[in-house]
């Protein structure tokens, strides 16, 4: 009978051993154990899209497992897929992926998350670009300022429903009295796409999204959104728009920048592991010959410095455009500081 108790006493302290072992261990010990799903909260062919397919296609090798991507459009500034991500468990399996554009998100929707309840993993970015549809009467951005200030909202020009592109634009309007007619698209892509086929004259977007099309001569760069000249790649250089607008100055540059998110709370060794993956991805020739096919600059930030480039590019929005009158609600109703 001793033996018996000894031996059911040894079992009792083996399986408590065992428990305590497993509630102290880390979620990312196992990490990944299954496929990971990347929720891109932007339509097909942006500049969201093609980067997160490239970045997952990189990190799923580096994690041994498969990370399917899909689209999840809707609301304002891809409010509805983020939303989804925010809900879904916080372990790693939900990847969300992000541009500048979803930084506007609080003061579009009043959701609460700002770019403090995130851990960014930022990849790249590219200059942002006015180009106008081949057929178009105005070749140049000074006789599409001239034909606008004579007739406003004679010239329509497309860009994504909120975010960086739509603050470009819209600084026409209301700093330069330049008011163009805009026409919203939920994302890059569709936009593109729009004007490609002369839904609108113009287009607002990223030279890497923009490139094919500008090869092919479909549409014609006339400005970058910044305040230098820029030399786009088999084409030549591409006036800054402060050149013929010089009221834009004060609020440019404006930095797109593309990659994916996780909410802040997802436990740290997971986060490590994404990390580390994310490093060894943008480090590889694969994805070097990806962001120059797409006239793009690699960032490959993590950690703080990613924190602070999304914590700026937060502020300089988010104020942007409620100063415009184009957001619901104030950025320091959600602690957004002032740029």
């Amino acid at each position: 009978m001793k033996k018996i108790l000894a031996l059911v006493a040894a079992t009792v302290l083996m399986t408590s051993t065992f428990v305590a072992c497993g509630e102290t261990g880390s979620a990312g010990d196992t990490y990944p154990s299954r496929a990971i799903n990347n929720v891109i909260p932007f339509g097909a062919g942006g500049g969201t899209d093609v980067w997160n397919r490239a970045i997952m296609s990189a990190m799923g090798k580096e994690l041994n497992t498969t990370i399917t991507s899909s689209n999840m459009t809707g609301g304002s500034a891809g409010s509805i897929g983020v939303n989804y991500g925010w809900e879904a468990a916080h372990d790693g399996y939900t990847l969300i992926g992000t541009s500048e554009t979803t930084l506007t998100i609080p003061v579009q929707t009043g959701l609460k998350q700002t770019s403090k309840d995130w851990t960014y993993f930022i990849a790249a970015g590219s200059p942002g670009i006015l180009a106008v549809n081949k057929n178009s009467a105005a070749k140049d951005l000074q006789s599409i300022v001239k034909a606008l200030k004579a007739n406003p909202q004679s010239l329509s020009i497309a860009g994504t429903q909120g975010g960086l592109w739509f603050a470009q634009a819209k600084l026409f309007d209301s700093y330069a009295n330049v008011p163009f007619k805009w026409v919203a698209y939920d994302g890059s892509g569709t936009a593109i796409k729009g004007c490609f086929s002369g839904e609108t004259d113009a287009v607002v977007a990223s030279a890497g999204e923009l490139n094919e099309y500008i090869k092919s001569g479909d549409l014609i760069p006339v400005a970058v959104m910044d305040k230098v000249d820029y030399d786009f790649p088999n084409f030549g250089k591409v006036p800054a728009v402060t050149s013929v607008v010089p009221e834009l100055e004060q609020y440019l540059p404006l930095q797109q920048f593309l990659g994916f998110m996780v909410p802040k709370d997802t436990d740290a060794a997971i986060v490590e592991k994404l990390t580390v993956a994310f490093k060894k991805a943008m480090e590889s020739d694969e994805m070097k010959a990806f962001a120059e096919s797409n006239v793009a600059t690699i960032f490959n930030k993590t950690g703080e410095d990613a924190q602070k480039m999304a914590e700026e590019q937060e502020s300089k929005l988010c104020w942007i455009l409620y100063d415009m009158g184009q957001t619901k609600f104030s950025p320091e109703d959600y602690g957004i500081a002032k740029p």
